[in-house]
């Protein structure tokens, strides 16, 4: 296996090499600040570990868990992250940024990122120069994981560590641009200094001194207008490509169309003749469900078809994956009314998709008498949640109207704890979204089966009844609820 990271290693030091080579020009960028203006490692941070010390002896303990990690993927990963060169790290952090880092699809972010890494590693040459530190493979005359860096660095100081430095610094940057995403980008930052370490080529209090070294660095950073302009100017490019990616995937979404055909289900005449539900309002009638992948995924037939047998009731889904009631939100439920025929039952089943796509969620009053039945009004969630109540009851006046609340999701506290405060980019939570679709109901005398309260699934419970996105449930969830929903169904109650 060590042979095998070697070769490797070999491979990739010539091919950064050439990428060194081919990016010459973004290493002459300006940077914001002079070396004057960083901040003095010298000054501020202690000077390495002297032999001897406990400081030094936890050197001497991370160097030896460096070379445990010599092999397989980590050691790989080490190796890759050896490169100084901006486009390479960009495209190596692109993973933990959530979009492709490049000088073709964001210009003006690599822009940014050339500046920042150029000024970042200005005030790592102060205290290289200042101690001289012997690197851990000449201290212990051994090799690394990258032998052919090794007499290219021999004797350049190893406090602090410039790959890390920038590593570090990069992350910061990526982090201020999507904060969303700062606990990945950090990690990667954080790890890309434990490379180092890993490689034989730094020692642990090298890349911490570098960590502390970026950070103030980074807070100078800040009082500088050419680098608050670049971020602003990053910023709107990386909003302009998340919103062509957004209408993108809307467009992919709204031509999508219902199956009803695919997910029409009728009842077991076995089990049907031992239904408890015999005589009640809905036995026997036609139900037609409106919703998004919650109420048409494979999993979900499971608990229609408890429906379909407890009510003797033929079952037909019109639900389209990604649809919400905002007309903004995929081939919305607005349009799965309109494809619906005449039924005896209708299911409104609410997704999460308006809450996690930020979709306004509106008022009671959106699209109702009390706006003139204003149509832009049907962007929001209330507004669509009336259309589609005003759509069916002009399609059949007798129809029973029966709605169901989004379902708990657990990626975020804001998607199971009705107390939370973590809201959308509207400003709103999830919980506000789910008290909004009881008020349009309460206005239109529609019943509503609060499924956010009442199912009984909490973070105790979801790794029985949902699939590993924790949004979604599987067929075991799917049974859980639809008892509970025949039995709603039954009498609307």
């Amino acid at each position: 296996m060590k042979k095998r990271i070697l070769v490797y290693a070999a491979v990739m030091v010539a091919g950064l090499a050439i990428s060194w080579n081919a990016s010459a020009q973004s290493a002459r960028v300006e940077s914001y600040l002079t070396e004057k203006d960083v901040p003095d490692a010298v000054a501020f941070l202690p000077p390495p570990p002297a032999e001897g010390t406990p400081q030094f002896a936890l050197d001497e303990a991370q160097h030896q868990w460096g070379k445990t990690q010599r092999e397989g993927a980590r050691a790989v990963r080490a190796i890759r992250e050896a490169t100084t060169n901006v486009d390479s790290m960009a495209a190596m952090f692109s993973g933990a940024f959530g979009r492709k880092l490049s000088r073709q699809t964001t210009p003006k972010t690599m822009h940014l990122l050339d500046r920042s890494i150029r000024t970042f590693r200005l005030g790592a040459s102060g205290p290289k120069a200042t101690y001289m530190r012997l690197r851990p493979y000449v201290f212990y005359r051994e090799g690394t994981l990258l032998p052919r860096e090794e007499e290219g660095s021999r004797r350049s100081g190893s406090y602090p560590s410039g790959h890390t430095v920038r590593g570090w610094g990069m992350a910061l940057v990526l982090a201020e641009l999507n904060p969303e995403r700062q606990d990945t980008l950090l990690k990667a930052g954080y790890e890309w200094g434990q490379s180092r370490v890993i490689a034989g080529y730094h020692w642990q209090s090298d890349v911490d001194a570098s960590r502390l070294l970026a950070s103030a660095t980074f807070v100078r950073l800040q009082a500088c207008e050419a680098y608050r302009e670049d971020v602003e100017a990053a910023r709107e490019e990386l909003k302009a490509l998340a919103a062509a990616d957004a209408e993108a995937s809307q467009a992919w979404l709204r031509n999508r169309r219902p199956e009803p055909e695919k997910h029409h289900l009728v009842p077991n005449r076995k089990v049907v003749k031992d239904s408890p539900y015999k005589g009640h309002k809905n036995y026997g009638k036609s139900i037609a469900v409106f919703g998004g992948s919650l109420s048409v995924n494979n999993e979900s037939d499971a608990a229609k078809q408890i429906w379909a047998n407890l009510l003797n009731a033929e079952v037909t889904t019109y639900g389209v994956g990604g649809a919400g009631f905002s007309n903004a939100q995929g081939y919305t439920l607005q349009k799965q009314v309109e494809d619906a025929g005449v039924y005896d039952v209708y299911v409104l089943w609410a997704s999460t998709n308006d809450y996690n796509n930020s979709r306004e969620c509106g008022t009671w009053q959106d699209y109702t008498v009390f706006d003139n039945y204003d149509k832009r009004k049907l962007a929001t969630q209330c507004g669509g949640i009336n259309y589609c109540i005003k759509t069916i009851l002009e399609k059949n006046p007798d129809a029973e109207i029966y709605f169901f609340t989004s379902l708990r999701f657990f990626g975020a506290d804001a998607g199971h704890n009705p107390y939370s405060k973590e809201p959308n980019k509207t400003g709103k939570t999830f919980a506000d979204y789910i008290e909004a679709q009881k008020a349009c109901c309460a206005y239109y005398g529609i019943p509503v089966l609060d499924q956010f309260n009442l199912q009984g699934i909490n973070e105790f419970n979801v790794d029985l009844f949902y699939v590993a996105d924790k949004l979604h449930m599987n067929e075991e969830g799917y049974r859980r609820i639809g008892p509970v929903q025949a039995a709603f169904l039954a009498d609307g109650r």
